[in-house]
């Protein structure tokens, strides 16, 4: 004789559905970080090759930093955008995107997800009045337009390419 027992009961399920909705719901926000730190991460990525692109821009134009708009939409000059400039030296333009550049879209309007410090532009860093007061590595060439990684003026917010080729924050 067969046992009446073989099914769950519409409790047991219930139970065992709320401990997998407490199990999501405390995993979620962890899934959330973790994909926000890889999308920051792959910025830097990005900004780091930008690097390798600028130094090859250096290096055949005797060290001069190219003359490029800040915010080319703007139309405030002639000068050419910073991604027409590089673009011989990237091998995808999209590695001038950032993957948290949305709200905007930057890289639709300006060319780039990243500013870039126009008033470097036809001369070389040294030159530059940041570079003799702060040094190569706290002379910010490009970053992010805007706070895309968090709030304003957290540490790590913003995404920052400079002069010696490392990216990181601003100290």
């Amino acid at each position: 004789m067969r046992s009446a027992r073989n099914a769950f009961t519409i409790v047991e399920l219930l139970v065992v559905i709320g401990v997998i909705a407490t199990l999501a719901a405390l995993l979620l926000p962890a899934v959330a970080s973790a994909r926000a730190l890889a999308r920051r991460t792959k910025c830097e990525s990005n900004l780091h090759a930008v690097s390798v692109a600028v130094r090859l821009y250096l290096n055949q134009s005797n060290e001069f930093m190219p003359a490029a708009a800040q915010m080319p939409s703007l139309h405030l000059n002639s000068d050419p955008r910073i991604a027409d400039v590089l673009a011989p030296y990237l091998p995808d333009r999209a590695i001038l995107k950032c993957p948290d550049d949305t709200a905007r879209n930057y890289f639709a309007s300006e060319g780039s997800s990243y500013e870039y410090a126009s008033s470097l532009g036809g001369r070389r860093v040294s030159d530059s009045f940041l570079t003799r007061r702060f040094g190569e590595a706290n002379t910010p060439v490009m970053y992010d337009y805007e706070p895309f990684h968090g709030r304003p003026g957290d540490k790590g917010a913003m995404n920052f390419l400079f002069a010696d080729g490392h990216v990181g924050d601003l100290e």
